[in-house]
């Protein structure tokens, strides 16, 4: 696979991230821990790759579980490695299929492991996959029959993509013989699988699991974003949407995520603030304030009231929640205020509509009751 790679799956923890990356990449051989994007200081994105291919995991909160729809088909070739997976993998979690024998595989397994990622290990060789890891896409529920449309439609979006074979359910099976048992198709170069469900399920795609797409230039956003949002998408923030058939996508610039792990402070939070405010990623928003502005900023304003009320109203943990609580969009279910020099901050800042978090803090450098506060986000 090519370093940089066009789509990535992006992975929504219960704050559960560094460990999970940690648990995945003491599960396979040839894989390893990557970069984090830190908040506060405290990790918010954690990546690992397995095998070549990169993953993303973020610590999201409790909004979204993720479940069978989206899992990860992995060849080993050896079964020696098979069975060591699939046990690391099976302990705490839960089996769907047992690892045995099956028509179209030697040896093969589907597990749920113990944070509800989905893995389908089949013994075979990598080369009849092109790849190790393969994101398999189920659909089911309301998506139920629209694997071959859902096919077909992302293979017309990305260059370097075709369809390499769809195989049908048949007759005396449980789908019409127009359903997908399973279809194979690359997208950029990278292969992914596909299928209609044979029972019926109680679950269907949702936020937890995601996809990715790195894109160079605004162009390439707009064109993700419009294609992707078309006849009943939906938009979300911060890049984030839902495409017809309800999986969920992140059209991302390269450079977004450099901005918001540069090492100056000031260049991260206002990339972060000016992301936040975003559904489509603008990249000049993000880039229009110089990378070498000044990292200190006095705000001043008016407030008729008694010092001491205001001192308080701004400051009181319980306050600052009540007063970000005001927004449409956003609230902060958490704060914690050492209000000292030498005191830390953390706000947790939450989209009402569960899809995005992150937390907003720093130090502070000097604090006079009622007169003055000098901190330094971090």
């Amino acid at each position: 696979m090519a370093n940089m790679q066009k789509i990535n799956p992006f992975l929504w923890f219960d704050h559960q991230a560094e460990e999970a990356a940690n648990f995945y990449t003491s599960v396979f051989n040839n894989a390893q821990t990557g970069d984090e994007l830190r908040t506060g200081g405290a990790v918010l994105v954690k990546s690992f790759s397995l095998d070549g291919q990169k993953f993303s995991a973020l610590n999201g909160g409790p909004q979204f579980k993720l479940n069978p729809t989206i899992s990860f088909y992995v060849v080993f070739e050896t079964e020696a490695e098979t069975d060591s997976a699939w046990q690391k993998l099976a302990e705490g979690g839960m089996v769907m299929m047992p690892l045995q024998q099956y028509p179209w595989s030697a040896k093969y397994g589907w597990v749920q492991d113990r944070y509800g990622l989905s893995w389908q290990l089949s013994l075979g060789k990598i080369e009849d996959v092109g790849q190790k890891f393969t994101p398999l896409l189920m659909f089911c529920g309301p998506q139920q029959g629209r694997a071959t449309e859902a096919v077909q439609f992302y293979t017309s979006l990305f260059s370097d993509s075709s369809i390499k074979g769809i195989m049908h359910y048949e007759a005396g099976e449980p789908r019409p013989e127009s359903q997908v048992k399973h279809a194979q198709f690359t997208l950029n170069g990278q292969t992914f699988m596909a299928m209609d469900s044979g029972v019926d399920q109680p679950f269907t795609f949702n936020e937890a699991l995601s996809f990715v797409v790195n894109c160079e230039t605004q162009e390439e956003v707009d064109f993700f974003w419009n294609k992707l949002t078309a006849d009943g998408g939906e938009e979300s923030q911060c890049g984030w949407l839902k495409d017809k058939f309800g999986v969920s996508w992140q059209i991302t610039p390269e450079i977004l995520p450099r901005l918001l792990s540069d090492p100056n402070p000031a260049v991260a939070q206002r990339a972060m603030a000016a992301m936040m405010k975003m559904r489509k990623i603008e990249i000049a928003k993000l880039t229009e304030a110089p990378a070498d502005a000044k990292t200190a900023i006095t705000v001043e304003t008016t407030v008729n009231a008694p010092i001491e009320k205001v001192w308080r109203l701004w400051t009181e943990a319980e306050h600052i929640q009540n007063w970000n609580n005001a927004s449409d969009d956003w609230h902060t279910p958490k704060a914690v205020n050492d209000l000292r020099k030498g005191g830390n901050f953390t706000f947790t800042m939450a989209a009402r509509d569960g899809s995005v978090s992150f937390d907003f803090g720093g130090v502070f450098d000097e604090v006079i009751e009622n007169q003055h506060i000098a901190y330094t986000l971090g």
